[in-house]
């Protein structure tokens, strides 16, 4: 029975001896925690000018690149002008809605204090706001006694011109004064 414990016990030791010698060489031939550095030299450069690149290997994997077609929506703000058909007012009382409409919205300008708003500038906008809403309306050129012997709101001084606004109503045709609303007869046309 000695001599089975004795082999029992040398079996243990050696086998012992063993994992240990296992274990060291293990941690002696385990890797290094800083990863390979490569140099590499460019031998072509010009003497006293010796770059060198570097690199370490940090990780390795694998990138895969899909092509995916990519969907970009801008919106742009764009002021598109429908022609409006124009016409002529159908009559005297649809003009003068039409003003009295006009005159209830101020208007408000912000220009330099030397900057002249005359009487062209009034028969102009009042043209502009008229074509806006589908209506034909002309800018007239009127001499000062034509001018005071069918307007009332005032009277212009001679040897001067003024700007007023022509309107067709059916067969006949008004002149309308922009600065104060007032509308005249000017003639018929047949």
């Amino acid at each position: 029975m000695r001599n089975i414990t004795t082999e029992a016990a040398m079996t243990l030791i050696v086998i012992g001896l063993l994992v240990l010698v296992f274990c060291i060489g293990a941690r002696l031939a385990q890797p290094t925690y800083e990863p390979p550095t490569t140099v590499d030299t460019n031998a072509n450069i010009n003497a006293g000018f010796g770059p060198s690149v570097e690199s370490r290997i940090v990780a390795t994997h694998t990138v895969e690149y899909v092509e995916k077609p990519v969907t970009e929506v801008k919106y742009v703000e764009r002021v598109r002008r429908i022609p409006v058909e124009l016409r002529n007012f159908t009559d005297l009382e649809e003009l003068k809605q039409w003003i009295e409409d006009r005159n209830k919205v101020t208007t408000v300008r912000f220009q330099s204090a030397d900057t002249l708003v005359d009487c062209d500038d009034y028969a102009l906008e009042l043209q502009q706001e008229a074509l806006a809403d589908g209506y034909v309306m002309s800018f007239q050129i009127i001499e000062p006694d034509k001018y005071n012997s069918l307007f009332e709101s005032g009277k212009l001084p001679p040897n001067t011109l003024h700007a007023i606004n022509l309107v067709l109503i059916g067969n006949t045709a008004h002149y309308i004064e922009p600065q104060t609303g007032e509308i005249v007869f000017a003639a018929n046309l047949d």
